[in-house]
């Protein structure tokens, strides 16, 4: 989810034109377990970079999601893999459960894609950044020779919140 981040933060700064602030935290278990990407992105000047305030929440691993779950806003969006158990504590928000990591493995052939599948959702369901920004920033930031992959797993994505 740090690429991810760090695509969503660029897309919304330098294709969308608004203030954008991006950090990351990850220790040993930053492959596959707890990282964790923050973004902040705003119209206004933003005063603080870092989050206060969850309003949307993506967590594709069940350690993700027990370790960060309590700071989503009440009323904020989730987002997990089908995978993740939610223990009854979502409260008045708002859920999508999406088998990102079936999408990922049928439409990618290749588990590191997540990520970009997850972003390919978001694109779908936000109201913050534009679905062409998002695509643009990808392409800026991946390895020449790979976007066919990685479009097909962006894609793969916007087709599965389509369905929601």
């Amino acid at each position: 989810m740090i690429q991810a981040g760090k695509i969503l933060a660029e897309a919304a700064a330098i294709y969308d034109d608004k203030n954008a602030s991006e950090s990351c935290s990850y220790g040993p278990e930053a492959r596959g377990n707890a990282s964790r990407a923050e973004i902040i992105i705003s119209n206004e000047a933003i005063e603080y970079p870092r989050v206060v305030r969850v309003d949307f929440f993506v967590a594709l691993t069940q350690e993700a999601y027990d370790k960060y779950i309590n700071d989503l806003d009440p009323k904020g969006i989730l987002v997990t893999d089908s995978i993740v158990q939610t223990h009854g504590k979502i409260g008045d928000r708002k859920i999508f459960s999406v088998p990102f990591t079936e999408i990922t493995e049928k439409e990618c052939a290749r588990s590191g894609m997540i990520n970009i599948v997850a972003l390919g959702f978001f694109a779908e369901v936000n109201g913050v950044i534009g679905k062409d920004s998002i695509r643009q920033a990808i392409l800026g930031r991946i390895p020449k020779m790979s976007e066919e992959v990685y479009l097909t797993a962006y894609e793969a994505g916007r087709k599965a919140a389509k369905q929601f």
